[in-house]
């Protein structure tokens, strides 16, 4: 009995493999997705949410490099397993960005960030540099109702940069 199920799990985990979806397990069996803690707390907000935009404090950085991950285009820096921010978007939003804003960031001062969103689909979107700047943003277009995980990342391994996470549904808004 015992030797069926570690080769039933074994053929499983070869299947997720050759499928594709080898790529969404290592992500998950390294970050933490759909979780309820993360390292600077969560909000629920509804379309529509006041204040606009909300921010809380952050320090960028961890230690998994997110280039490994096989996330996606620009899905880089290093990060911690936990993610940084939580949103439950409890109503659809016609436009939701997060960002981030290093004060005198540069990739001279190791104060380059970068922004990792597991959406509400369970899709990555992820971003280096915005707005001419070491500053990232990700815009959702349509967002769904559900959980979004959100890792502020530090493009130099070991640099941890203090600065400010956005969440808006404000075009204006933004590093």
């Amino acid at each position: 009995m015992k030797k069926s199920v570690v080769l039933s799990t074994l053929g499983l985990a070869a299947a997720l493999a050759v499928s594709g979806f080898g790529e969404d397990v290592v992500a998950q069996q390294s970050l933490q997705i759909g979780g309820r803690s993360a390292n600077y707390g969560s909000a629920n907000l509804r379309s529509g949410f006041m204040p606009d935009p909300r921010s809380v404090n952050i320090v960028a950085g961890g230690n998994i490099d997110a280039r490994t991950l096989n996330l996606g285009a620009g899905c880089v820096g290093f990060v911690t397993r936990q993610p940084d921010y939580i949103v439950r978007l409890q109503t659809p939003s016609s436009n939701l960005r997060f960002y981030v804003v290093v004060p005198g960031a540069s990739a001279s001062t190791n104060t380059d960030t970068t922004l990792l969103v597991n959406t509400a689909g369970g899709g990555w979107i992820c971003n280096d540099d915005s707005y001419g700047g070491a500053n990232p943003t990700v815009n959702i277009p349509n967002a769904a109702r559900g959980q979004y995980d959100v890792w502020v990342g530090s493009y130099v391994q070991g640099a941890n940069a203090r600065g400010r996470l956005f969440v808006t549904e404000m075009d204006r808004n933004h590093p």
